[in-house]
């Protein structure tokens, strides 16, 4: 090679540059929200005739379980309610808790856990066949008087005091209570199904408004 090719290779090779590559599509904002109220003093029982948790128990705090049990509540926060419908102890009409003696804000802010009772399951709780999470082929099916259809995790925020009563008779149902920080909702809400398991669908998150998640803060 002589030294004029040589010199026009080595031109070339310095202007040479590579083709454009295109930048990623930005991620598509969520127009679902589930809106962050304070959460400023950590909220407690004052009262009742709960359960202590215990391990084997549904997940919870303060466990009511029976008929008549309640958990009285005060602080500025989130609560977590977590329901099992114990069709395999009793299946009949199904009477869901109260809230009662409210005092300053109590809300129903989202849904969780993968599923609402009315969902086929992955996989049966109890017994065979379930069609959805409040029976089976086995023990029969309870079902909820006033078509009532809650989250397996029930999200509330609270600013002041509340009480939560079990009135289970026929169809039995257990709810564990705790308190919840809303980086944890969130978290919940948020999770992507799966198929196995009972991560059935995405939650929802219902303050301020209704929507699906994938939510955002």
């Amino acid at each position: 090679m002589n030294w004029i090719a040589f010199v026009n290779l080595a031109l070339g090779l310095l202007s040479y540059s590579s083709p454009a590559v295109a930048s990623p599509s930005p991620l598509r904002t969520r127009s679902t929200q589930l809106t962050h109220r304070p959460e400023t003093t950590t909220v407690n029982a004052t009262g009742g005739t709960y359960e202590a948790y215990k391990p084997g128990y549904l997940a919870g705090t303060w466990e009511v379980f029976k008929r008549g049990e309640y958990v009285t509540l005060k602080g500025t926060g989130y609560i977590r309610v977590r329901w099992e419908v114990e069709y395999w102890k009793g299946v009949g009409p199904i009477y869901e808790p109260t809230f009662d003696g409210i005092s300053g804000t109590f809300l129903f802010v989202a849904g969780g856990g993968g599923y609402q009772m009315s969902d086929t399951p992955q996989g049966c709780p109890q017994g065979t066949g379930c069609k959805n999470f409040t029976g089976s082929n086995e023990y029969g099916y309870s079902y909820p008087w006033d078509g009532y259809n809650p989250w397996h995790n029930m999200y509330y925020y609270l600013d002041g005091e509340v009480t939560i009563t079990n009135h289970e008779a026929g169809g039995l149902y257990n709810v564990g209570v705790q308190a919840y920080s809303y980086d944890n909702i969130l978290s919940d809400i948020n999770t992507a199904p799966t198929s196995s398991g009972n991560l059935i669908k995405y939650g929802y998150s219902y303050d301020p408004a209704e929507g699906s998640c994938p939510c955002s803060a």
